[in-house]
């Protein structure tokens, strides 16, 4: 029963922190009570199952999420899979805390966490897509710690803290502290980090219309695209004279051939040079097929980008594309599920970017969850974020990842979002450094495995 009851608080806390509820607060939380568990009495096999329950409960959201839209194996991979691995992770930090030094086991557990969490990303088509330091995007305190280290640093830190404050409820304090000033030292440089001074502010919008869409391409003919393009050209156009400079169209918004794709947008080019805007849109080039971004240019210059992380099955037609889409003045673009990789992004943050656009289009309940792992990668890199996407969220965030404009765009209509973002400082240290801190976790609990291998050796 006690078990049981681990297993079940874990779980709604896992699935209310990382899920479609968004309650932060909670994953600071969630792994205590199985990490309770795990420095007590109770027998192996219960700890293993009560942990596997947890997290494989915690990711239920992905079936409200995906079902119907990914193959049923898949999720049971992403569920059952990773709720095997956050068990391991768990028995492993039973094993430190049995036979090493109590300061080895208050680390264990982030350890061997981050670690796995980093060893995922590094072979899954999905990147980081679930890793829990996502859970606090709502929270910019916590995230801060991102553009010094990386997205796992955050994981690291939630899962030092639930690690202190379970070894405290088994009366364990001195050897809790430490994690417990950790994590407050990093809260500490979150504020401090999110009072310093920004750059310049530039007028950004978003536009959005799945209705227009869905007209436009039922049949692919030059009219019905350049119909569309002329509808967003308007909605541009009045958002310039409303101030905005650089506006981003979703994914997949337009649908053009190569034979006459240049007439088709046309209308968006004339509109980005009369009114000396830049526009970033969406398009799917057919013939060969392929998911790009068209940028229009002040000047009148167009420059193209080519979705690199594609979704399978269903982009499997499309050719990945072969690098950055820079455009110049420390402007980039990148499209959709490209910001679920952090190594990507880092690489392009190299250029110097302080703003991306970013056309996307989600699954309707998953809008925000994939929202902020775009949010991420400009607290990683030092660049505000300008996301404009299909069937989820929309969102402007600045470079310390404060969303400053947020819209649904699962409503009818042409749906318009504007607001002013200051540009981003541009590289942080990690863009500069990468993940190490990642590879440092590793190095961890392998040399902690290694120690538990050699005295294990010693009393057999």
């Amino acid at each position: 029963m006690t078990a049981l009851l681990c297993a079940a608080f874990s779980g709604a806390m896992f699935y209310f922190s990382q899920g479609l509820d968004d309650v932060w607060w909670l994953a600071w939380f969630a792994p205590i009570p199985v990490l309770w568990l795990a420095y007590g009495e109770a027998p192996n096999w219960h700890l293993r199952l009560a942990a596997l329950a947890a997290f494989a409960c915690g990711q239920i959201y992905m079936v409200q999420s995906y079902w119907g839209m990914l193959p049923p194996l898949g999720l049971a991979l992403m569920m059952f899979g990773m709720g095997a691995l956050f068990a391991a992770a768990i028995r492993f930090a039973r094993r430190c805390w049995q036979r090493l030094p109590s300061p080895l086991a208050l680390l264990a557990f982030p350890a061997a966490w981050t670690s796995i969490e980093y060893g995922v990303s590094l072979i899954s088509p999905h990147g980081s897509w679930g890793a829990l330091g996502y859970s606090q995007v709502s929270f910019p305190p916590a995230t801060q710690i991102a553009s010094l280290l990386g997205l796992y640093a955050i994981t690291f830190i939630l899962c030092l803290f639930a690690n202190a404050l379970a070894l405290v409820a088994r009366g364990k304090w001195s050897t809790a502290l430490p994690g417990l000033a950790a994590s407050a030292l990093v809260l500490a440089f979150g504020w401090f980090h999110l009072a310093q001074p920004q750059g310049e502010r530039v007028s950004v919008a978003t536009l959005s219309d799945w209705d227009g869409r869905l007209t436009s391409v039922k049949k692919l003919d030059y009219a019905a695209s350049r119909a569309m393009a002329e509808d967003y050209a308007a909605a541009a156009r009045q958002e310039a004279e409303e101030g905005a400079s650089f506006i981003v169209l979703p994914e997949t918004a337009l649908a053009a051939d190569p034979a006459w794709r240049d007439e088709a947008l046309a209308p968006l080019a004339d509109v980005a040079r009369e009114k000396n805007l830049t526009i970033v849109a969406g398009v799917v080039l057919v013939k060969s097929w392929r998911n790009t971004a068209f940028s229009f240019l002040p000047d009148g210059t167009q420059k193209s980008y080519d979705k690199r992380h594609l979704l399978p099955p269903g982009e499997n037609k499309f050719t990945p594309g072969p690098g950055p889409g820079l455009l110049g003045d420390g402007r980039s673009v990148a499209i959709c599920k490209d910001l679920d990789f952090p190594r990507t992004l880092r690489s392009d943050a190299q250029s110097g970017i302080r703003l991306m656009a970013v056309p996307a289009n989600d699954f309707v309940k998953d809008g925000w969850i994939h929202a902020r792992m775009a949010v991420m990668r400009g607290v990683e890199n030092g660049f505000a974020v300008v996301r404009s996407a299909f069937n989820g969220v929309q969102t402007v965030s600045d470079a310390q990842g404060r969303v400053l404009a947020r819209a649904s765009t699962v409503q009818p209509g042409m749906v318009k979002l504007s607001a002013n973002v200051p540009l981003g400082p541009g590289p942080t240290l990690y863009t500069r450094v990468g993940d190490v801190f990642a590879w440092a976790c590793m190095a961890l609990a392998l040399i902690l495995a290694a120690m538990l291998f050699r005295k294990r050796r010693v009393q057999a």
